[in-house]
C-alpha cells in the first residue's frame, strides 16, 4: 500500500510541472501569433535622429533663450545654446552645444560632449568630437577624431586622415578622402578619392551597356563550382562556387555570385545582383556591381568601383575589413566589424 502511495505521489510530482503548459495547449490564452512588424528597417541614422529629436523636446520650454541651461536628457545635464558659433584654436567646450546657425572652429578644438548645429559645421584640422549632429552641411578639414558619430541631413566631406567613429551618415553625398578611417558610412552615394585635388574616373560601361562583352545570351541554368572565368564572358545565371573564383576582365554576370572562397574580377567587370563570399573579395577598377556585397572576409575595392545606382540604397558588408581605393561609389550602406580605410 505504501508502495502504491510513494509510486502515485512520484508520477504526479513528475507530470506537476507540465500542467501549465497542457492547459495552456488545451485551452490557450495566448494562441495568437507574436506580432512581428514586416516593414521594420534598420535605420543607418538612428544616433543622430534620436539624438536631435531629444534635444528639441527637452529645449521646448526655452525657446529663444542662450547661455548655459539645465536640461533633462538620460539624467540632468548642462547646455551651452549660441546663436551661431566660432571656436578659436586649441579651444574646448566642456557641455553639449546647441548651435542655432552654424559652427566654424580652428585648429585643435576638443568638444568633449555631443554637439547639435541646426546651420552648416565646418571644423578645423585635428579636432575631436564626441559625437556631432547637424541639419546642414559637415565639412570636416582633416585629421579630426569623432569618438562615437556624425550626421548630417545634407553632405559629410571628410578630409585627409579624418577617423568617423562608429558611424557616419547623411541625407546627401558623404565624401572620404584617402586616410580616413571608419565603422559604418551610409550616404547618397558614398564616395572616395586619395587627395583634396578633384578626381574623374575614366568612362566606363554603364549598367545595360554590354556591347563589348558580345551578343546577349539567353537565360542559362545555375552555374555550380566554376573556378575560373575567362575575360569577356557573359553569364545570364546565378553563379555559386565551393571554390574561390575568378573573374576575367570586362566579363557580364547578370545574376548572383556566391563563392565558399575568393572572388577575384578584374577590370571593369559588370554583377547586375549581389555578390555573397565565405572568403576575401577583390573588384578590379571601374567594376560594377548593382546589387549588395557581403563577405566573411575582406573587402578591397579598387579605383573607380561603383556599387548600386541612384535611387536604391544597397550595402557593402564585411566582417574583417573594407579598403577603398579612390573614386568608389556606394549607393547606401558600408559597414565593417574590422577597419575600414581609404587609402
Amino acid at each position: 500500500m505504501l508502495l502504491l502511495l510513494f509510486c502515485s505521489l512520484l508520477i504526479l510530482l513528475l507530470f506537476l510541472p507540465f500542467a501549465p503548459g497542457l492547459r495552456e495547449m488545451l485551452n490557450g490564452k495566448d494562441a495568437e501569433p507574436l506580432f512581428i512588424n514586416m516593414d521594420y528597417r534598420r535605420n543607418p541614422r538612428y544616433f543622430g535622429l534620436s539624438f536631435r529629436q531629444i534635444v528639441i523636446k527637452s529645449l521646448a520650454n526655452y525657446t529663444g533663450m542662450s547661455g548655459f541651461l539645465h536640461i533633462k536628457l538620460s539624467k540632468q545635464e548642462l547646455i551651452e545654446v549660441v546663436d551661431d558659433a566660432v571656436v578659436e584654436d586649441g579651444g574646448s567646450v566642456a557641455t553639449i552645444y546647441y548651435v542655432e546657425n552654424n559652427l566654424q572652429s580652428g585648429r585643435n578644438v576638443r568638444f568633449e560632449k555631443e554637439v547639435y548645429v541646426r546651420g552648416n559645421a565646418c571644423l578645423g584640422e585635428g579636432n575631436e568630437l564626441r559625437a556631432l549632429a547637424c541639419d546642414g552641411d559637415i565639412h570636416i578639414l582633416g585629421r579630426t577624431r569623432f569618438i562615437r558619430w556624425l550626421d548630417a541631413e545634407g553632405s559629410i566631406r571628410a578630409e585627409e586622415e579624418s577617423e568617423l567613429g562608429v558611424s557616419a551618415a547623411c541625407g546627401k553625398e558623404l565624401f572620404l578622402a584617402g586616410g580616413c578611417s571608419f565603422k559604418r558610412l551610409y550616404g547618397f552615394p558614398v564616395t572616395t578619392m586619395t587627395s583634396t585635388m578633384a578626381y574623374t574616373a575614366p568612362e566606363r560601361v554603364a549598367a545595360g551597356d554590354f556591347v563589348e562583352a558580345g551578343p546577349a545570351s539567353q537565360q542559362e541554368d545555375m552555374q555550380r563550382n566554376l573556378a575560373v572565368l575567362p575575360a569577356r564572358s557573359r553569364k545570364n545565371c546565378d553563379i555559386i562556387t565551393a571554390h574561390s573564383l575568378t573573374i576575367g576582365e570586362h566579363t557580364i554576370i547578370e545574376g548572383h555570385v556566391k563563392t565558399h572562397g575568393d572572388l577575384v574580377a578584374a577590370h571593369s567587370v559588370t554583377i547586375t545582383g549581389n555578390i555573397f563570399a565565405g572568403g576575401n573579395i577583390r573588384l578590379g577598377p571601374y567594376c560594377r556591381v548593382l546589387g549588395t556585397i557581403f563577405t566573411q572576409g575582406h573587402i578591397t575595392l579598387e579605383d573607380g568601383v561603383a556599387v548600386g545606382s541612384h535611387g536604391k540604397i544597397k550595402s557593402v558588408i564585411s566582417k574583417k575589413g573594407i579598403t577603398f581605393h579612390r573614386g568608389v561609389s556606394v549607393f547606401g550602406f558600408v559597414s565593417t566589424e574590422g577597419e575600414g580605410r581609404v587609402i
